[in-house]
């Protein structure tokens, strides 16, 4: 009792402060009551209407900037396909080409439509129909239509519609009646095409709604008489999923009509009842032609429908989208009507609410509280939450996501760099043609660029001399020399020029574009440098440079077409002059009055070595070649017109022989790889490997071929006879060739001797007779050739252990 009456004072002040709480709450759940009930009779009866209206204007202007959205991916489409079908390679020259034999340009066509398949997200295949000179389909491969049913289909694009046109009809499907996406001149086909086509073996056809799209563009493009399509299908679900974007919920409906109201594309499946919903909407369509939004209702629900239409090639689509107004004011009425709810019912639940209040008031704070914790055990929130209060672990919260940050601030410096100079790549590359001057300099900007009153200067770089460091470098480290060279030249630049950007291109070549003032003579200051980055490359790495020196520029777009200026006029470097730096502005750095001659009587000497099958000779007979065409005055692109005109000469020769190099060379353009090659030393010893070589171990094979024959005909022998007295004399004479020769001949082709293999051959019989029989062992010497004490010797011999002992342990 004493312990009792010693709390009683806390327990009573407990008990009137809870008191107090409820009372307090009860008052106030009475004062709020009040509006609530008014404020939620005026929500339901004026907020609704007012916001169904606001919604479907909003929804309006909402959908018609989607729509501008959908329109633009059509829109490029069509304008993609046109740049396709006006490329020369579906000019008139595919009218009479033979695909089979040009395998190149089949190949090329392949990899076009591979190409234009990728384009862009919405395409799921691209084909090319060639009506001449017979019925050819480019898909994923080349196919020639013997089929006259599917050819007919192909060749009914060709006339339908204008040279552009939509449809989607595809050829091979078997439905009701064609109807065709009818627009512009073509309204379907003409009674004279549908009987020539029902002669043909094909009957209309008709597609359902769910049949994709299908753009049709006759090539040539610029030519009246087409004999060829490029068709590109749409993938229908992308194309479906593109159209719902039309519909801000998941709910509703969204289509695309043609002129004559048939539905062409649907965002949702066609059940029976969208079927009917999207009937219903078409006629109400018809009835608002003066407006492009209205409120419809359907099934006790109000939709906001808005319309437009998307002006394609040869016709005008109709998009339509129909979303719930119940997706918005669904939440408003049960929001007013719980308002009108909770407030009666406050007034009988106020009083134990105020019982639970006590108990209820820290659950948000201890809600926040479990979400803040970063830990999972009761004990360590408990421990957690005892030594923070609720404002030092928000505190806490926010120095860890500022220190986040932070890191990923400072992530996105390290990685600025790198995002520069792909940029710069590929912009001297000329992948950023589609963007305009002022996207360009906006976006350098973001990079931290000064393009304000600035020139551009592009510098190339070509690093020589690499084959005369092979005790230096390995074959495989160009890329870390390019990479060695590559600091050297920004460490150079920094000294000479504030904006800079260094593009490795990991082949021993590089480009630096400068960013300078337009008031300064930056070609100066970078010929200056150009002379201080060769004397340190030289010394360094001990590397021969070729700078290349473009003129100054004021606009982005430039720069593209300067680096391939540069690269040409690489080829007219004098190739036995060392380090150089050639300015395009200068002429007397491509000045070259000499003639270039060319060592016919080297290519001779070469050649004969080539057919007498002595390489050495040739090796030396090239030397001597390599050396008199890289004398005083000879450029770059006058080496490489040599060496290409002796590569024709030598497999000119390789003809005459009776070798065919495009099956030697597994069809590898060897001209396309010489033409690559720039160093005179890198020539030679590619000429060597990759011609000679080959070119020799080929005859070799051959001259061995009938030696080869005759070595395979006695191990048959062997094989046969081997229990019967084989040896080197009988078989010598049964292929007319001396013992001697058959030896040299059995040891040359199979890498074994003549013994060995016969012993080898007995010995794999006797271990089978030893595993599968129970033949004495006697028995099994006499079946494989053997007498019993010599085949003992021999069979420990070869495996190790005797015949008993290898029957046991097999066994």
């Amino acid at each position: 009792m004493t312990v009792r009456l010693k709390h009683w004072p806390e327990w009573r002040a407990t008990r009137h402060k809870g008191r107090f709480y409820r009372n307090s709450l009860m008052l106030i759940l009475l004062i709020v009551s009040i509006p609530g009930l008014i404020t939620g009779i005026v929500m339901y009866q004026l907020v609704v209407g007012r916001m169904e209206n606001e919604f479907n204007r909003m929804h309006q202007s909402q959908i018609e900037n989607r729509a501008r959205n959908v329109d633009d991916q059509l829109a490029y489409l069509e304008m993609n396909l046109s740049h396709w079908a006006f490329e020369p390679r579906f000019g008139n020259a595919l009218r009479n080409l033979d695909f089979i034999y040009y395998f190149n340009e089949t190949q090329d066509i392949v990899t076009t439509l591979y190409v234009l398949q990728g384009s862009h997200p919405l395409i799921q295949s691209a084909q090319l129909y060639l009506e001449e000179p017979k019925p050819i389909l480019f898909n994923r491969d080349y196919n020639e239509l013997t089929d006259s049913t599917l050819a007919a289909g192909y060749q009914r694009y060709l006339t339908m519609g204008n040279h552009v046109y939509w449809t989607d009809w595809l050829p091979g499907s078997r439905t009701e009646a064609y109807v065709p996406v009818e627009t512009g001149q073509d309204k379907g086909l003409n009674a004279a095409q549908d009987q020539s086509l029902s002669s043909a073996g094909e009957k209309p056809q008709k597609i359902t709604q769910g049949s994709p799209l299908v753009l049709v563009h006759k090539i040539p493009g610029e030519s009246m008489h087409p004999f060829g399509a490029l068709i590109v299908t749409l993938d229908k679900e992308k194309t479906a999923s593109l159209l719902k974007t039309l519909t801000p919920y998941n709910e509703g409906l969204t289509f695309l009509m043609n002129e004559e109201g048939r539905t062409l594309v649907s965002g949702h499946s066609g059940s029976g009842q969208s079927s009917d919903f999207e009937r219903q909407l078409k006629e109400a369509i018809d009835l608002h032609r003066d407006s492009r939004s209205f409120l419809f209702r359907y099934q006790d629900q109000t939709y906001s429908v808005s319309y437009g239409t998307l002006d394609r090639i040869d016709s005008a689509w109709t998009y339509v989208s129909a979303a719930p107004l119940n997706a918005v004011t669904s939440p408003v009425k049960l929001l007013s009507k719980i308002m009108v709810a909770a407030s009666a019912g406050s007034l009988i639940l106020g009083l134990i609410l105020s019982w639970f209040a006590s108990r209820r008031i820290y659950s948000p704070i201890a809600r926040m509280m479990h979400l803040l914790t970063p830990v999972r055990s009761d004990s360590d929130k408990e421990t957690l939450t005892a030594k923070l209060d609720e404002f030092e672990l928000l505190e806490q919260q926010w120095h860890e996501l500022t220190s986040r940050s932070m890191s990923a601030h400072r992530q996105l410096q390290e990685q600025l760099p790198h995002l520069r100079t792909s940029f710069v790549l590929q912009l001297i590359q000329g992948h950023m043609y589609a963007y305009t001057e002022q996207d360009l300099r906006q976006r350098m900007s973001h990079l931290g660029f000064e393009l304000e009153g600035r020139q551009l200067l592009l510098v190339q770089m070509y690093f020589t001399g690499y084959d005369e460091l092979q005790g230096r470098f390995g074959s495989r480290d160009k890329g870390l020399v390019t990479f060695a060279a590559v600091n050297i030249i920004e460490e150079v630049a920094r000294r000479y020029f504030n904006q800079i950007s260094v593009m490795n291109f990991h082949n021993l070549s590089s480009a630096m574009l400068i960013i300078a003032p337009a008031t300064e003579s930056v070609k100066v200051q970078t010929l200056l440098w150009a002379e201080e980055l060769v004397d340190v490359i030289a010394r360094t790495i001990q590397l021969k440079v070729t700078l290349m020196v473009s003129r100054p520029v004021t606009a982005l777009q430039e720069l593209p077409g300067q680096l391939v200026e540069m690269e040409q006029a690489a080829a007219y470097r004098r190739v036995e002059e060392g380090s150089q730096i050639l300015d395009l502005e200068d002429e007397q750095c491509f000045r070259n009055d000499e003639g270039a001659s060319y060592p016919l009587g080297l290519e001779r000497e070469i050649i004969q070595a080539l057919r007498l099958v002595h390489l050495s000779e040739a090796e030396q007979a090239l030397a001597a070649f390599m050396s008199d065409i890289t004398s005083t005055g000879r450029t770059e692109f006058q080496v490489q017109q040599m060496m290409l005109q002796l590569l024709g000469s030598v497999q000119h020769m390789m003809l005459q022989t009776g070798v065919t190099p495009y099956k030697m060379f597994g069809g590898r353009n060897m001209y396309e790889q010489l033409s690559v090659i720039r160093e005179p030393l890198q020539m030679r010893q590619w000429m060597v490997q990759e011609v000679f070589l080959p070119y020799i171990q080929e005859l070799q094979t051959r001259s061995q071929e009938p030696l080869k024959q005759v070595v395979e005909r006695t191990m048959r022998y062997i094989e046969q006879h081997y229990p019967s007295d084989v040896s080197l004399e009988i078989c010598a004479d049964i292929e007319q060739m001396t013992p001697y020769a058959l030896s040299k001949a059995f040891k040359q082709v199979s890498g074994s001797n003549f013994i060995d293999y016969v012993t080898q051959v007995r010995m794999e019989a006797a271990k089978q007779l030893l595993r599968e029989t129970t033949m004495r062992i006697n028995d099994v010497a006499a079946a494989v050739g053997y007498q019993h004490s010599y085949f003992n010797r021999i069979f420990k011999k070869q495996e190790g252990i005797t015949p008993s002992q290898y029957r046991e342990q097999w066994f």
